[in-house]
């Protein structure tokens, strides 16, 4: 009796890197894994005699650090604020965005199907039309196929890994720095 093994993810949306790694072959991948090592050494080896670590005396020592921020007159509400406004714009930015990208009429495209059922996706541009019935003004988007629609479907950014993880670290210090306030 033969079975066969079903994998729980498909692999036909593999990321453009994931496509990159599969080509390598075994010495390659060894020898970016041992570059990529090296290059955290000689970023980490500075960092440690520069006392960041708290290990060794210097001027990166968390402790000479935290007593030159205090001689220049930084105290834990100012650190608090800081890192409040971190997490505030980690969290809006793309909000910020979009909105904006929305009142400038950028990022829209054609939402015309075609014959397929698919829509058109050309980009479009935004222009105000008067309507000779009721003369109110509303907005045409017009694609670069010549469709003529009232609506044109918007493409918003989304967060990605990277600035949900900026956001989660602007909480932590916020939650730490508010910890140590009380």
């Amino acid at each position: 009796m033969i079975q066969t093994m079903k994998l729980s993810r498909s692999y036909d949306d593999e990321t453009p890197f994931r496509r990159w790694w599969n080509t390598r072959t075994f010495i390659q991948k060894r020898l970016i894994r041992v570059c990529l090592t090296m290059l955290v050494m000689v970023i980490c080896i500075p960092l440690y005699y520069l006392g960041f670590f708290g290990s060794v005396e210097g001027p990166l020592n968390p402790t000479q650090l935290g007593d030159t921020l205090a001689g220049m007159g930084v105290t834990k509400t100012h650190s608090l604020v800081i890192f409040l406004s971190f997490l505030i714009i980690a969290v809006t930015w793309n909000w910020i965005f979009n909105l904006v990208s929305i009142a400038i009429g950028s990022r829209l495209t054609c939402n015309k199907t075609g014959k397929e059922g698919t829509p058109c996706g050309a980009p479009v541009k935004r222009t105000k039309v008067v309507h000779k019935k009721t003369g109110s003004v509303a907005p045409l988007y017009v694609c670069s196929h010549g469709h003529k629609r009232p609506e044109a479907h918007f493409h918003p950014v989304k967060k990605g890994t990277f600035s949900h993880t900026l956001w989660v670290i602007s909480l932590l210090f916020c939650i730490i720095v508010f910890y140590y306030m009380s």
